[in-house]
């Protein structure tokens, strides 16, 4: 794809990000869907993507479908950017449901740093990775080292939509096993069991900053 269509990818992500941030939410009421609920559909729908291109790698020459085709990927672009806007939404959504009160900061923090290291936490880098063959700069650098790797070894880039693909359905299982009531109640003892070191951690500070 030439540089401007590039371009334009980017610039469609983003903008269908805005909007799938603001539909979701909607239809979430709607149909009176949980956070988690709604994020494994958001799993399942970004699998489609990956899924559409492993079928590219059986399409006879010539064929301008599995995304052979500019057209496709500013399809792919809005679509892809529909879902990740939410998805990034309802991720931290429904992790703020289930850590401790009080206890955001330490807890988002960690957030933070695995979002850097883990494989499938930061979708749109490896997307971009895909559609931009490596030339943007990803924030979370496993997944696209792998997908790198497998472009190297095997000389075509679409074998790593196979890699997206494991990952995000070996996700589903782990979400499907998260209870958020229970998780909830987890996180209300824990901030209850630690509250008096806390206190006491908060005194130390005070103590500390009188005598400076």
């Amino acid at each position: 794809m030439p540089p401007s269509s590039l371009v334009l990818v980017g610039v469609l992500t983003p903008s269908a990000g805005i909007l799938g941030a603001l539909l979701w939410p909607i239809l979430q009421r709607r149909l009176s869907l949980t956070s988690l609920r709604v994020l494994i559909i958001l799993v399942i729908a970004a699998s489609i993507i990956p899924l559409y291109g492993v079928i590219g790698l059986f399409a006879p020459r010539g064929a301008r479908w599995g995304l052979r085709v500019p057209a496709e990927m500013f399809v792919l672009a809005v679509y892809f950017g529909g879902l990740y806007g939410a998805f990034q939404s309802y991720a931290r959504a429904l992790y703020a449901e289930i850590i401790p009160p009080g206890e955001e900061a330490r807890w988002y923090g960690l957030f933070s740093i695995t979002d850097k290291v883990c494989v499938s936490s930061r979708l749109q880098d490896r997307l971009n990775h895909i559609l931009t063959g490596g030339s943007q700069q990803s924030s979370s650098f496993f997944g696209p080292l792998v997908v790198g790797l497998v472009a190297d070894l095997t000389g075509n880039i679409r074998y790593a939509f196979l890699f997206l693909v494991v990952m995000l359905w070996a996700a589903l299982p782990v979400l499907a096993g998260v209870d958020v009531e229970r998780g909830r109640a987890d996180a209300r003892a824990w901030s209850s069991s630690h509250g008096n070191d806390r206190d006491e951690v908060e005194v130390d500070a005070l103590l500390i900053n009188r005598d400076r």
